[in-house]
C-alpha cells in the first residue's frame, strides 16, 4: 500500500516523525517498507492485516499504537463478536520467549485498544473491529512483540532432543519419491488452497479459493495440463510428463499426508493415490539414504510462447555417417530463435535414410509468427537441399 506522510498526519494532532523515522517505525514494529520515494512510502502489509489496514486510516491506527500517539476524534472502539481469547504473562512470554511485565503488555493492549477482562492471572483480550485476525493466544503474542519490539526478545539455544528422533519414516518417503524420479516423474508442490473443501478459511489469502483442500487431485490434472502445454519445450518428442505430489489434505474425517501420481506405476502394483499417513514406512526406510540432486546453473525461460515445426529429409545411405554434423548445419541456419532441436525419427528405405527432426522456436522479448518461423525453416530447407538432402 502507497501512502504519504501528509496522509498520516491528517489522523494525527501532534506533528509526525520524518518519514525516514516513519520507516523504521514499521519495518521493527508492524510492515516492511518495500521503498521509500520522497514523501511517499509504500508499505508492504501482509494478508493477515489486510482486513483492518487496506486504508489509509487503518494503516494510522497501527501506527498510533507503535508511536502511542492519540488521533484525531478519539472515538470509542467498537469489537469483534468473537469470543475472548484467554492469555497469561507467563504464557505470551513463554510463546515469545521473552521476560515483558504485565505492566508493560497491559500498556500493549491500550495502544491498540483491546479490551481486557482480567481474571486472576487469566486476560481475556477482545480486539476491536475490524481485527478479525486475533482468535489465538499465538496473535495475541504477536502484536504484544511486535508493538513491545522484537529485539527484546533474548536469544536462547534450543534444549537438546532428549533422544535421537527417528527419521525412518521420513525416509520410507524420501525413498518412495526417489524410485518414482528414477521411473521418469517429475515432484510438483502445489498450493493447500482450493475453491471447494471441508474446511474454510476465515481470512483468506486468495478470495477465490477460501477452503483448504480434500485431495491433490484437482491440482495435479492442473499441473498435468500446463505440463503438456510446455512439454515440447523441455521434453524429447514423443515423451510425455508424468507427475507426483506428496501432500497435506484437510477432508472433514482429519487431515492425512497423500500421495498422487497423474499415472499409476504399474509394474509395482501401485494405485494413482494412496494414504502416507497410515502406510507403513518406517522399514521401507530403514537405513535408506536419500538421494542429493545436484542443480544446475540457472538458465532464463521466456515468458512468450513457444513455436514447434518438424522437418524429415532423405540423406544417401552413403552419406550416413554423422548426425551431429547434420544437428549443426541446422542450428546454423536457424539462428538464435531456435532453442530445442530433437531428432525423433530414422529409418532406411531402398538405400536412403531419412531423418525427422524436431524445431522449437522462442523469443525471450516478444512471441513469434507463424510467417517469421516459416521463412526459417524455408532457409533451412534450402540449405538442406544444396547439401544434397532431399527434404521431403
Amino acid at each position: 500500500m502507497k501512502i504519504t506522510r501528509t496522509q498520516l498526519q491528517e489522523y494525527f494532532t501532534a506533528p509526525l516523525p520524518p518519514v525516514a523515522a516513519l520507516a523504521d517505525a514499521f519495518t521493527f514494529h508492524a510492515f516492511e517498507i518495500e521503498s521509500i520515494e520522497g514523501d511517499l512510502l509504500d508499505i508492504k502489509v501482509l494478508p493477515n492485516r489486510a482486513a483492518d489496514c487496506a486504508t489509509a486510516e487503518g494503516v494510522a491506527r497501527e501506527l498510533a499504537a507503535i508511536l502511542d500517539m492519540p488521533m484525531k476524534g478519539g472515538e470509542a472502539p467498537e469489537y469483534t463478536n468473537q469470543s475472548p481469547v484467554a492469555v497469561t504473562v507467563a504464557g505470551l512470554n513463554a510463546i515469545l520467549g521473552a521476560d515483558f511485565s504485565r505492566e508493560e503488555i497491559l500498556d500493549v493492549f491500550r495502544r491498540l485498544q483491546f479490551k481486557v477482562a482480567e481474571e486472576g492471572e487469566t486476560m481475556r483480550v477482545t480486539a476491536p473491529l475490524p481485527r478479525t485476525d486475533i482468535v489465538v493466544p499465538e496473535d495475541v503474542a504477536e502484536e504484544v512483540g511486535q508493538i513491545l519490539g522484537y529485539e527484546r526478545i533474548i536469544g536462547r539455544e534450543l534444549a537438546p532432543a532428549a533422544s535421537e528422533v527417528d527419521q525412518n519414516r521420513y525416509r520410507g518417503i524420501e525413498r518412495m519419491k526417489d524410485q518414482l524420479v528414477e521411473q521418469g516423474f517429475a515432484e510438483v508442490s502445489t498450493q493447500s488452497f482450493a475453491p471447494k473443501g471441508d474446511i474454510l478459511l476465515a481470512n483468506p489469502l486468495d478470495k477465490t479459493k477460501p477452503a483448504l483442500r480434500t485431495s491433490l487431485e484437482e491440482n495435479l490434472a492442473d499441473a498435468l495440463a500446463r505440463a503438456k502445454l510446455n512439454a515440447p519445450r523441455v521434453l524429447a518428442p514423443g515423451q510425455k510428463p508424468k507427475l507426483f505430489e506428496v501432500g497435506t489434505v484437510f477432508p472433514q474425517s482429519g487431515e492425512f499426508v497423500e500421495l498422487r501420481m497423474t499415472e499409476p506405476v504399474v509394474e509395482w502394483g501401485v494405485p494413482a493415490h494412496d494414504n502416507l499417513s497410515v502406510a507403513k514406512l518406517e522399514d521401507y526406510g530403514k537405513d535408506y539414504t536419500p538421494k542429493r540432486y545436484e542443480l544446475g546453473a540457472y538458465q532464463p525461460f521466456s515468458i512468450y510462447p513457444f513455436i514447434t515445426r518438424d522437418i524429415a529429409f532423405w540423406i544417401p545411405k552413403i552419406a550416413d555417417t554423422d548426425v551431429g554434423l547434420t544437428m549443426s548445419h541446422i542450428w546454423e541456419q536457424a539462428g538464435a530463435l531456435l532453442v530445442k532441436l530433437d531428432q525423433f525419427d530414422r529409418f532406411e528405405k531402398e538405400g536412403k535414410v531419412s531423418y525427422a527432426y524436431r524445431l522449437v522456436f522462442e523469443s525471450p522479448e516478444r512471441t513469434l509468427t507463424d510467417d517469421e518461423v516459416n521463412a526459417i525453416m524455408e532457409k533451412i530447407s534450402l540449405a538442406l537441399a544444396a547439401t544434397g538432402f532431399e527434404v521431403r
